[in-house]
């Protein structure tokens, strides 16, 4: 049977208050206090239970997390950066998704408001979000990634999505001028997608070209739904002589596998270049073109905002802006080393 609070304070010859002020890191305690105290902590293996502690001070130190959806590398590496910053900070992480089908209402409470976190990041990624609605609803620290809810107070973490997308248009508009440019985003209400196609419609149109709805396709941002828009698009795109950007790597890659199933050689008949810079990226063969996107610094600058809230609830609001990053490699069919003023090499 686990050790309780009672037993560490018999054996240490103290109170359970005492125990607990040590638990607490309060410095109220006599050092040779504490020391008997962490000695017979260690003795008996005890570990503190965290909800009852919660239910003592009002604070679990626990945080939500709560994603449109928890499959695909770009949601795991946001998970991954902002579960590294928390353990850093001394708190632990929970994580939920609050998909389409979702009542967000339910989540989001069950997250938030039933005392069970300190403080809630959620990622609001479409217009029309059952989440922004429910967001409204909570009564704990926020912090939004990716968007904004108009009338609630929280902070947000953002990326700098145009930036990205308009350094990617105006490298395939450099290297392949006058050619169509196919665009493979998301969900038309999808906040990424809109950017990202914005910055597509006002490269072509400054090119001097005209945006064409026939070369725009809205997908959702997976793998095999990519792949089957390539089976049925690639020969004509090639035909178009044609290059596609994907609004993310997974799509990117679900057209290069299209295009090489149909014979074509990417990127000689078909250049293709994705978003994100996931690990995907590596793996596909050409190497993906790409525009990084730095999740895990997203998920962890979310958390350090969350608990400086949580420190100091009546701070000013606080927006922070990640910056976006063209990479090149061999999907689009150019060397990088051509292109240094628009982007960092890798290698």
């Amino acid at each position: 049977m686990p050790a309780s609070i009672e037993d560490v304070a018999k054996l240490a010859k103290v109170s359970i208050s005492t125990v607990s002020r040590v638990l607490n890191r309060r410095n109220v305690v006599n050092p040779n206090t504490r020391e008997r105290v962490e000695k017979a902590i260690r003795e008996l293996g005890y570990r503190p239970n965290v909800f009852a502690r919660g239910l003592m001070l009002r604070k679990s130190n626990i945080i939500g997390l709560v994603l449109p959806d928890l499959h695909g590398e770009f949601y795991s590496e946001i998970i991954r950066g902002a579960n590294e910053k928390t353990r850093q900070l001394g708190y632990h992480l929970m994580v939920s998704a609050a998909i389409e089908s979702d009542d967000s209402h339910d989540i989001v409470s069950a997250v938030s408001n039933q005392g069970i976190v300190d403080g809630l990041i959620a990622m609001v990624s479409e217009t029309n979000a059952g989440i922004a609605d429910a967001i409204s609803t909570i009564d704990v620290p926020l912090v939004v990634l990716d968007g904004d809810v108009q009338g609630v107070r929280h902070d947000c973490v953002v990326i700098n999505q145009n930036e990205g997308a308009a350094a990617m248009m105006a490298h395939l508009i450099k290297i392949r001028p006058g050619k169509p440019i196919i665009f493979v985003g998301g969900n038309e209400t999808n906040l990424d997608t809109i950017d990202r196609l914005h910055a597509y419609r006002s490269a072509v149109e400054q090119a001097g070209g005209e945006v064409s709805a026939g070369d725009i396709f809205h997908l959702d941002y997976d793998y095999q739904t990519a792949f089957d828009l390539g089976v049925e698009m690639v020969g004509k795109w090639a035909k178009q002589n044609a290059s596609v950007f994907a609004a993310n790597d997974e799509m990117a890659a679900g057209i290069i596998d299209a295009a090489i199933d149909a014979g074509l050689s990417v990127p000689a008949q078909l250049p293709v270049v994705g978003f994100d810079d996931t690990r995907i990226a590596q793996l596909t063969r050409p190497r993906l073109t790409t525009v990084h996107v730095p999740m895990a610094i997203m998920g962890a600058a979310a958390v350090e905002l969350l608990l400086q809230r949580i420190e100091d609830p009546k701070r000013p609001a606080t927006k922070i802006t990640l910056q976006s990053e063209l990479i090149v490699r061999e999907s689009c069919g150019a060397s990088p080393a051509l292109h240094q003023p628009i982007l960092r090499e890798i290698s």
